[in-house]
């Protein structure tokens, strides 16, 4: 096909193939999940936000409460020594009434002026512990505020993402009774698989049907089906800071309560109850590994044996996941420590 381009020289134009109907509303599903997990990412990165402010508080909070204890001790001491000044005849005391309120100066000037040989240490250090509780209390002011708005963010983020999850509910639910949508999704998810062309950041990884660590250090658990059946989304929240000094060692995916939570491989499932994680389920995996489920808010069945994709639970919200309904997911290669789960949920959700 030749056009008239630029000063009436022929060139050649390329013919562009028309998307079919199929092939954009496949567009809009790829693009609404992107969004949901983008959203899931932003709601968990508030969660960090939140949880490291508050850690921070805790910590700060900590150090007025042992300089407080300390400003108290000086203070009966340096009240002593005004006390025993007053009584040799040396002056009046002022209104002694600890370290806050408008007579602070004074009460320092005051000491101050007494000091004697025996006693100016202990007075240096009173003005120095009255002054670290100052700005320790400022900066604790400080947190409690960014604290306050972190709060008010983590909201909106919510309120986002369970946005995009409706957005991409409706969505899935109007394109994909298209079997032909279905068909074109499956087999982009193929012709991805069979690249290996699965990003996570700047890492790239490949799902090879069996597990292991990449030579990039990912480690891709290639066996495993998605353990949410339904609209999720989730982002990459490992080592994220958590309540109580702890590191976040799982993926977390998001979902309406009562989604259906199946097992990933075959093996044995476990029931507990645990004080973060609720309601949880533990998969010893008969390819070795470990998967552990979080947050449940209701088991399918009893302990036992399954094959993959059998229902063991429902999502939900129980343990410290309140106000949040989503799966806490984990992979622990050879029963041992966890280890990321992201790039392994990605290439098989």
């Amino acid at each position: 096909m030749v056009s008239i381009g630029v000063g009436g020289i022929a060139v050649p134009s390329l013919a562009i193939t028309p998307r079919s109907a199929a092939e954009r509303a496949a567009d809009d599903i790829e693009a609404a999940r992107e969004r949901a997990n983008a959203a899931a990412q932003a709601l968990f990165d508030a969660e960090s936000r939140l949880d490291s402010l508050q850690l921070e508080q805790e910590a700060t909070a900590q150090e007025v409460a042992d300089l407080e204890a300390r400003a108290n001790a000086l203070s009966s001491t340096v009240q002593e020594l005004a006390v025993r000044r007053f009584m040799s005849g040396s002056g009046s005391v002022p209104l002694l009434s600890g370290l806050d309120g408008p007579t602070e100066r004074v009460q320092k000037e005051f000491f101050v002026s007494l000091a004697t040989d025996t006693s100016q240490t202990t007075l240096d250090e009173f003005d120095a512990v009255a002054s670290d509780l100052a700005d320790k209390r400022e900066r604790l002011a400080a947190q409690q505020s960014a604290t306050a708005q972190a709060i008010i963010e983590l909201e909106a983020a919510k309120t986002r993402a369970d946005d995009e999850l409706e957005r991409l509910k409706e969505i899935e639910a109007e394109r994909l009774a298209d079997e032909k949508v279905r068909q074109i999704l499956a087999a982009r998810r193929q012709a991805a698989l069979q690249s290996g062309a699965f990003t996570s950041g700047s890492t790239v990884f490949q799902r090879f049907g069996t597990a292991g660590f990449l030579s990039s250090g990912v480690y891709l658990d290639g066996s495993i089906i998605c353990p949410v059946v339904g609209v999720t989304a989730f982002g990459d929240t490992w080592g994220a800071p958590r309540s109580g000094g702890r590191r976040h060692e799982g993926v977390d995916m998001l979902g309406p309560t009562g989604l259906q939570l199946v097992a990933v491989v075959s093996g044995f499932v476990t029931f507990k109850t645990g004080l973060l994680g609720g309601l949880v389920a533990t998969l010893e995996g008969d390819n070795g590994n470990t998967y552990f489920y979080g947050h449940l808010s209701a088991y399918e069945g009893s302990n036992r044996t399954v094959g993959q994709g059998d229902v063991i639970g429902y999502l939900g919200d129980t343990g410290n996941a309140q106000g949040t309904p989503h799966l806490h997911f984990e992979i622990r290669p050879n029963r041992g420590r966890p280890v990321n789960p992201y790039a392994s949920v990605r290439a098989a959700c």
